[in-house]
């Protein structure tokens, strides 16, 4: 940098302030030494006064007052109250520019106009200046249109431009030439200015159609909820210019997240859904023919829908499904984007396709799915170019204000974190609200980034249409009650303005409504859901989700992949660990004829290789899932001497499917949630989330009950998403025992979901390559193993992935001729029954697995039952306590299915209200009871059906 700027102490303050951007301040110096014209007039007399030898001794000379806390953020100002004034007005430009919004007039129910003299940050003391400097001339910095100008008359450009009725925060986001384009699209302009007649008509039509259709059912359903927009109607318009400006600037798709309130209107303005088929939602014993099983309220629906843009351009639509869980949909929309990018290979540049997240304030504030969905922004397989957030700021979260549900400024300061502009706007100036809307969409295809706009607004009734405001909040809604609607206050505006006269207003109001009127004429009241003859029987579907598929592999083939499993690029350090578990893995599918087998970590990648062989693309992430959380896979190998990373799955051969691996952030909820909407976009891939461990999918509980379990049935939403979850007893306490099988047991109905517990290395290969050759697209559930991905006796020869299916239940491969008893187990406590039956020579007892536990094959079951005719006791076997795991799942299955004379027990932990004992020694003991139970060794411990222990 020049050296003369070096030397300047009070510059180096404001770079380090964050205030200025040295490399920034260096380009516009230089510019100025060729020419000042060059620069923008606001910086001119910076450098004017930095090249003052005098300017620049009273600068390093000048103290700064004592401050207390809450000043701390406008100290860099207050340091210039004893410099020249030229540097003064500099100052005051950027503290209008960093802190005007905090006097914006931005809420339609404040009556009382801002003072910025009652912004701390903005009081003229602060700059040296005083009231009878109003009067004095000053360098203007290009606010008025001589260079110099009353004081008054700057500070009043300055106030138009900052602190009007858009507030925007954007200083300070290190982003210097963003700083700059939108300081040179805000500042010295009309903002209305640059909206043409035809745009000004086109917002009150929209502003038209959303009071109207509103207040249309308002009438005509009484007391119906609809969770209405009124208040926030503006909303309409600026999703109507983003979709067009965003067409008009290259975007061909959108993928919409939002929650209850609003989303008829927007579904009926914006998706053009029949205003009929709305109206049909609202009648006494409606139901969809379009739902397969249970459906869901009018107002969680998604939809999609294609759209020619004011235009002409043609843009698709998708509303995503949304529960109550609000800000529950913001991942599965990042998700959803990001899958259809890839697919229309827009993942590099990111320009076609875009998300944009409607939220409200109590929700955006106290969510924090939110901060975990911005978290992903900027991540390498997560990031969509951008996302534009609408906040529906109506002022209030049920029956919450404001100063109760959130300790910031602004609902949106969560953007701050992310370095994301932010604007507010009043939903009572529509013109204001389309141009910041232009403004946020031009800016994400611009620079890429996520941009805010807070829609301060009001919402007219209750948190629904039966619930009564005034309880709690009198005084706003007396305020409410009184005002008139935002689309009466423009339409007034343009008849002053002489763009619209009353007739023509009148009219375009009368037609609305007619149409309205012809739509409920023709709504459906009552819609059967299926005939019966569309309805698949009992057999058909159980032939359906045990259909057998050949998921086996030519062994040749197979060879091949595993060769290049095995192979790095020449040069390439590996880690010498790492170095001998590729020559044994390079051995496990050579050396065929030797003891080498297939163990866990093998057989998955032979899995993912076969799939991306023939041109099915797979997709894995989660914590740490490159290398495995317990260090098995090493899908990602790293150079040990530079760091570079090398993945053999990207590299099997030319035009194989796309592979993505990738460590996701520590985040369950967000990342699971994208995983889903990743799924949803894109169903012919393998699509799979990992937990590090089994039990930290609680902390994702929302998208599996909300979306994972339900989506079929709610929204025929069809998901073959996979989930990894480690599970199993090795005593590493309550934490990272249980990946709560009962859990997803008590989801399971109506065939909605796939629940496994695979034990061999063989079938957890055919059981991921099933999920896609099957046509059956289900959501499956995988509690993957931790003591056995090195465990001696987990392994599978090559030839039982060259052949066969995955196996639902597997029967006891050396059944006694004469079985007494019948174990049933599932999962890992197979290996330890098998050993101590072969310790203790036990003759009498069939070990049979239950690898897939929901759907169960009963049939299957049934056939194995059947041949133990000399049966006297049925045995559910578990690790987990009694009143956990899939005892309480499948007791009930097995009484119905036992003959009379055949006792049901159960041995496995006592009922207990955690997971796992928190000591090793307690765990090896309660183990060892198990056994012993079981087998009949000394001091054999029984329980009874509830899993209380008995004497």
């Amino acid at each position: 940098m020049n050296e003369h700027l070096n030397t300047n102490s009070s510059l180096d303050a404001l770079i380090n302030s964050g205030f200025l951007n040295q490399d920034l301040i260096e380009e516009q110096y230089a510019l100025y030494k060729q020419n000042p014209s060059q620069v923008d007039p606001s910086w001119r007399p910076v450098f004017a006064s930095l090249e003052n030898e005098k300017f620049n001794d009273s600068i390093s000379q000048a103290p700064f007052p004592q401050q207390n806390e809450s000043s701390a953020l406008y100290q860099p100002y207050v340091a210039v109250a004893s410099t020249s004034p030229d540097y003064r007005i500099a100052h005051l430009v950027e503290a209008y520019r960093t802190f005007g919004h905090l006097a914006a007039k931005t809420n339609p129910l404040d009556s009382n106009s801002s003072s910025t003299e009652e912004i701390e940050q903005l009081r003229l003391e602060n700059f040296g200046f005083t009231k009878n400097d109003l009067s004095n001339s000053f360098p203007s910095h290009g606010f008025t249109k001589n260079p110099t100008a009353p004081l008054n008359e700057i500070l009043n450009e300055l106030k138009a431009t900052y602190s009007g009725c858009i507030g925007v925060e954007y200083m300070g986001l290190h982003s210097p030439d963003l700083e700059f384009w939108l300081q040179r699209q805000i500042e010295h302009k009309d903002y209305t200015a640059t909206l043409s007649v035809e745009q000004k008509q086109t917002i009150l039509q929209h502003l038209n159609k959303s009071e109207l259709f509103e207040s249309f059912i308002h009438t005509k359903y009484v007391g119906q909820k609809r969770f209405s927009l009124e208040g926030s109607e503006t909303l309409i318009p600026m999703l109507a210019a983003m979709i067009d400006t965003g067409a008009g600037l290259g975007i061909e798709e959108y993928y919409i997240g939002m929650s209850h309130r609003g989303r008829l209107n927007v579904l009926a303005n914006i998706f053009d859904k029949s205003y009929s088929d709305i109206f049909s939602e609202f009648e006494e014993g409606y139901v969809p023919a379009s739902v397969e099983g249970s459906g869901d309220v009018k107002y969680h629906k998604g939809f999609y829908s294609q759209i020619k843009s004011i235009h002409g351009h043609n843009v698709s639509l998708t509303l995503t499904p949304n529960p109550s869980h609000l800000e529950s949909v913001d991942p599965v929309v990042e998700g959803q984007t990001y899958s259809r990018q890839v697919l229309r290979g827009d993942d590099v540049t990111k320009d076609k396709i875009a998300p944009i997240l409607i939220h409200g304030d109590a929700a955006i504030s106290g969510q924090g799915i939110v901060y975990e969905t911005m978290q992903l922004c900027n991540l390498d397989g997560y990031a969509t170019g951008g996302t534009i957030h609408f906040i529906i700021n109506n002022q209030i979260g049920f029956t919450t204000i404001p100063r109760d549900s959130r300790s910031t400024t602004y609902c949106s300061d969560i953007a701050k974190i992310f370095r994301a502009p932010i604007f507010h706007v009043n939903a009572e100036d529509p013109e204001d609200c389309v141009f910041v809307t232009n403004l946020a969409i031009e800016m994400r295809q611009r620079f890429h980034c996520d941009v805010f706009i807070e829609l301060v607004c009001y919402r007219k009734y209750g948190h629904n249409e039966t619930d009564e405001p005034a309880f709690t909040q009198p005084i706003k809604y007396k305020i409410i009650r009184d005002k008139k609607p935002i689309r009466e206050i423009y339409r007034d505006a343009l008849i002053r303005q002489g763009i619209l006269n009353k007739d023509v207003i009148a009219a375009m109001e009368t037609e609305f409504k007619s149409s309205l009127q012809q739509a409920m004429n023709t709504k459906n009241s009552v819609v059967k859901i299926h005939s019966d003859t569309d309805e698949l029987s009992a057999s058909e579907k159980n032939e359906e989700l045990f259909q057998r598929v050949e998921t086996g592999v030519p062994k040749d083939i197979l060879k091949e992949i595993g060769t290049r499993l095995c192979q790095v690029p020449e040069g390439f350090v590996l880690h010498p660990k790492l170095a001998v578990l590729l020559r044994e893995r390079l051995a496990m599918v050579k050396d065929v004829d030797s003891k080498h087998s297939i163990d866990w970590g093998m057989g998955e990648l032979l899995a993912y290789g076969s799939l991306l062989w023939n041109g099915t693309s797979v997709r894995l992430s989660g914590q740490d899932s490159c290398r495995g959380t317990f260090s098995h896979r090493h899908a990602l190998l790293v150079n040990q001497a530079n760091e570079q990373g090398y993945i053999p799955l990207k590299n099997l051969k030319q035009g194989q499917g796309r592979f993505d691996v990738y460590n996701s952030p520590l985040s369950e909820y967000s990342v699971l949630g994208f995983e889903f909407g990743y799924s949803i976009a894109a169903p012919e891939a393998l699509v799979l989330w990992e937990a590090q461990f089994g039990d930290f999918s609680n902390c994702a509980q929302v998208i599996i009950d909300q979306y994972i379990a339900t989506s079929e049935q709610k929204w025929s939403q069809k998901t073959s998403l996979t989930l990894l979850l480690p599970h199993g007893y090795e005593g590493q306490g309550p934490e990272h025992s249980s990946a709560r099988i009962e859990r997803f047991l008590s989801l399971a109905g109506d065939s909605n979901m796939l629940i496994v517990n695979p034990t061999t290395p063989a079938q957890f290969f055919h059981l991921l390559r099933r999920q896609i050759l099957r046509p059956l697209r289900k959501p499956l559930i995988v509690f993957t193993p931790k003591g056995l991905l090195r465990h001696p006796a987990c392994v599978s020869r090559l030839e039982e992935f060259t052949k066969g299916t995955f196996q639902e239940i597997i029967d006891d491969p050396n059944p006694p001729k004469r079985t007494k008893r019948l174990m049933l187990c599932s999962g890992r406590i197979y290996y330890n029954l098998i050993e101590e039956r072969e310790r203790l020579a036990v003759d009498d007892a069939s070990i049979v697995r239950i690898e897939q536990l929901y759907p169960l094959n009963v049939e299957r079951l049934k056939e194995i039952i059947g041949r133990c005719s000399t049966l006297k006791e049925c045995v559910w076997v578990q690790e987990e306590p009694s009143n956990m795991g899939a005892w309480n799942f499948i007791r009930q299955i097995l009484r119905d299915l036992l003959p009379k004379s055949v006792e049901l027990t159960y041995v496995g932990r006592m009922r207990s209200a955690s997971p796992a004992a928190g000591s090793h020694a307690a765990h090896k003991r309660e183990h060892a009871a198990i056994l012993s139970s079981l087998f009949g060794t000394k001091d054999p411990l029984m329980y009874d059906t509830y899993g209380n222990l008995k004497a």
